[in-house]
């Protein structure tokens, strides 16, 4: 059939699907908007006050009176203070504060190595040792200027002039990258108040009208003043950042513990007396108080968020741009003032206001369950890059030990007269039947470790005295007994049993907990955390990838079950199963209250769509494909297109890009993808994995390969159309893989961390070949049925088994 008849057939079905999409993800994005949080809230003026490094650790009944006072009676929440630079120091936070959007001082990316000076001994609360006199062979790191010393310095005595040193900061490439505006907040109040120089980097725009003392007044008459003078009052509290700890590695405060309660005493005691000149003010006022940021040599984690005032109850606080409670962003901040203020959101402000979003427990459970919260995110925060290098190190001993193990040398990779003898030697180590199936045992094992590292969350491993310990034993834990499910289960005696049970758990695991509030994702070791705070429910990139791979390749299962059963299969047994499970799928993934994934509907329509023309033996050609992209982009825009007509406060990433769409600042969220996927496409981990991947596709898929079929000679032991079915998947997920890649700001990190599961199976399968067929014995006829158009496959038919991609209008057969 010539492409222009094809094509009209092509386009209902096309059709149909966006149809049907569209519906499922409309209906899909119901339920959140009907569960909508407590909000908004309207004041006369707004306190707010940032507390450098204050975590909900810091806070204690008899340590801290007026702290945990204010605290029992607002809205708490575990802040994230994620800005334009991996460690937030404390300008860094302020900007980001004022511009509701990521921003940084300028300066270097990583932090400066602390510089040793001259000093006395001291013991660990940075107390002089009795009898000890200055020697300068003794020395101790000066962090002042160290990690955030400097900006901390900067804070101290160089901020005489804040309008400058904000235009600095929006100059920063960092800054402008996010599309922030530095001092938005002060351009949008009719005038601010700031007490503490650093603060003035919140409010210091162009335009801002803003008065500046360097402290608090001591008469309370004289702060209820102070505070009525201006609808937006900022209070800036460093003096945690006086507490610095003198020692060479980070800590998780970056303070000594002697200073750090000195330090916490003032603060209290600064908080006590804005309390008590907020309760004499008329009319109402709304309470802010936020961990800005990290202190000295802090390492990241998560810090104090509160919320006080009339209309706000104790519960726990969240926002649209998190979408889970008890989770808010320092981002946050700023359309939250404009919206209590009655102000209009400024449009560069990527925040979403606070809300309250149910009851929380009393303040001592609700504080112990955010340091649980807070430990799990530092653990995953600090562990990502060993899991990355851990995969990459067990996915290539898996090959390594195919490749020694299993032959496939066919064609010759050894060039000249050493071929031969290095054939032979490897063929005098072929692994006998025991050590096979040890290789096929390990990797189904390693198969297995990607859906364990979720798994592993349903342990509470937060609660041990040794946390990453017991995470990693829990991982462990995790992939023994998948691996166990798949090697000793009854589907164990079918020939693709095993595999098909490693993917139906990662499937199912994947799912099901994104259709529980993704729990499992939420810190896993392949998720994401709210220290990086790229997101905080639905699918990561790194999900998907996985998803990717698991969904396909049993759906293709599914439909050549379908085939099977039908005994002379026509078009519609394989296109139907495809159909079902795409829309369930892509479903799951696209919409706003669940996989909320906007680069995987992208990613996964096309895969579908193409596995489905594949198996039904439809040409893929250009003509089609390009209409298989625009139903792509048609079911993503579809989707944030009903995301960005809900309230706009509700919305998820995909209805804010719409409105990005429409304010042109679009181009800032495609650029800061782009960079991001250069950065791990040159300094992430999981790049290598893809060094490893294409070892294994040279292996398994060139010409003489353990997955090609030659004449006497059987792909891995699988009949022809069963062959046919596997490569029809490969090349499903090779295109959704890809396109994941091209439009989401992970890169190579999704198609990497989709092989740590399709490589280790791929290597299993040929493991389980028989030993005649890797020694070119052709096994007998096929076990799947095919489509009209095709001859029945038989043994006979084998080598010619094909997958048709036309280009062009003609077709390119791929053995």
């Amino acid at each position: 059939m010539s492409r222009a008849g094809a094509l009209p057939r092509l386009l209902p079905a096309c059709l149909v699907l966006l149809a049907l999409l569209g519906g499922l993800l409309g209906g899909a994005a119901g339920p959140a908007a009907a569960a909508t949080p407590e909000g908004p809230w309207s004041a006369t003026r707004v306190v707010d006050v940032g507390v450098a490094g204050l975590t909900w650790s810091d806070l204690d009944p008899e340590r801290t009176p007026e702290l945990w006072a204010l605290a029992e009676e607002s809205a708490i929440g575990a802040l994230s203070v994620r800005a334009a630079r991996p460690t937030t120091c404390l300008l860094d936070g302020w900007a980001t504060l004022g511009a509701g959007n990521r921003a940084r001082y300028p300066g270097a990316v990583e932090p400066v190595p602390p510089v040793p000076v001259p000093s006395v001994p001291l013991d660990e609360d940075g107390v002089a040792l009795d009898g000890a006199e200055e020697d300068p062979a003794a020395v101790q790191p000066d962090t002042r200027l160290s990690w955030c010393g400097l900006e901390e310095q900067v804070a101290e005595v160089g901020l005489a002039e804040p309008r400058r040193t904000v235009a600095r900061v929006a100059a920063d490439e960092a800054t402008a990258r996010f599309g922030a505006e530095p001092g938005a907040l002060g351009e949008a109040v009719e005038c601010s108040t700031v007490v503490g120089r650093a603060g003035s980097l919140a409010v210091a725009g162009e335009t801002g009208e803003f008065t500046v003392r360097d402290r608090l007044p001591t008469e309370p008459a004289e702060v209820a003043a102070l505070l009525a003078a201006c609808p937006l009052t900022v209070v800036s509290l460093d003096q945690l950042t006086d507490a610095a700890a003198p020692v060479v590695e980070e800590s998780d405060t970056g303070t000594q513990p002697s200073r750090r309660e000195a330090a916490l005493t003032v603060i209290d005691e600064t908080v006590g007396r804005v309390r008590a000149a907020v309760a004499e003010l008329p009319g109402d006022t709304l309470v802010l108080l936020q961990g800005v940021s990290e202190v000295n040599g802090g390492r990241p984690q998560l810090h104090v968020g509160l919320a006080h005032g009339p209309g706000v109850p104790p519960g726990w606080l969240t926002s649209a741009s998190t979408g889970r409670a008890p989770f808010v962003q320092l981002i946050d901040v700023a359309p939250t003032i404009l919206q209590a203020l009655g102000l209009e959101r400024v449009a560069s402000m990527n925040g979403q206001p606070f809300r309250v979003a149910g009851d929380r427990p009393d303040l001592a459970t609700a504080i112990a369950e955010l340091e649980q919260i807070n430990t799990r995110a530092v653990v995953h925060y600090r562990s990502t890059s060993t899991t990355f290098w851990l995969l990459v190190v067990l996915n290539g001993a898996v090959v390594v030990l195919g490749l020694l193990g299993l032959g496939g040398w066919a064609g010759g990779w050894f060039p000249g007269r050493g071929r031969g003898r290095v054939r032979s030697w490897l063929q005098r180590r072929t692994p006998g039947p025991r050590r096979t199936a040890a290789l096929r045992v390990a990797a189904l094992a390693v198969a297995a470790v990607p859906v364990s590292t979720y798994l592993a969350n349903l342990v509470p491993w937060e609660l041990s005295p040794a946390p990453r310990v017991a995470l990693a034993g829990s991982v462990l834990g995790c992939a023994l007994a998948v691996t166990a499910v798949a090697a000793l289960g009854p589907w164990r005696r079918t020939r693709l049993g095993p595999a098909v049970a490693v993917l139906v758990v990662t499937l199912a695991t994947l799912v099901g907990d994104v259709l529980t509030g993704s729990h499992l994702e939420l810190d896993g070791l392949l998720g994401y955390d709210a220290i990086v705070a790229g997101r905080f429910t639905g699918y990561g990139n790194l999900s998907f990838g996985l998803l990717a791979v698991s969904s396909l390749l049993l759906t293709a299962a599914a439909a050549a079950a379908v085939a099977r059963r039908a005994g002379t299969p026509g078009r519609r047994h394989w296109l139907l199963p495809v159909l079902v499970a795409g829309l369930g799928t892509v479903g799951v993934i696209g919409a706003p209250s669940l996989g909320r994934d906007f680069g995987g509907v992208l990613a996964a329509v096309p895969g579908f769509l193409v596995l489905g023309m594949l198996l039904g033996r439809i040409r893929v050609t250009v003509v089609r494909l390009v209409a298989v992209l625009a139903v792509a982009v048609l079911a993503v825009g579809t989707v944030a297109v009903l995301d960005w007509l809900g309230p706009a406060d509700e919305r998820s990433h995909l209805g804010r890009f719409v409105g990005q769409l429409l304010d042109g600042q679009a181009w800032t969220v495609v650029s800061r993808k782009a960079q991001a996927n250069l950065n791990i496409l040159l300094g992430s981990p999981l790049a290598w994995m893809l060094l490893v991947a294409l070892v294994a596709a040279v292996w398994l898929l060139r010409p003489g390969g353990l997955l090609r079929s030659r004449p006497g000679r059987s792909a891995a032991g699988l009949p022809a159309d069963d062959l046919r079915v596997l490569r029809a998947a490969l090349v499903a997920i090779a295109l959704s893989l890809t396109l994941g890649a091209l439009v989401n700001d992970s890169g190579v990190a999704l198609p990497a961390t989709a092989a740590t599961v399709l490589v280790p199976l791929l290597v299993w399968l040929v493991a389980g070949a028989p030993d005649g067929d890797r020694a070119d014995r052709q096994l007998p006829g096929p076990v799947v049925g095919s489509a009209p158009e095709a001859s029945s496959g038989s043994a006979r038919e084998a080598p010619g088994a094909r997958v048709n991609v036309g280009v062009r209008g003609s077709t390119g057969r791929t053995s």
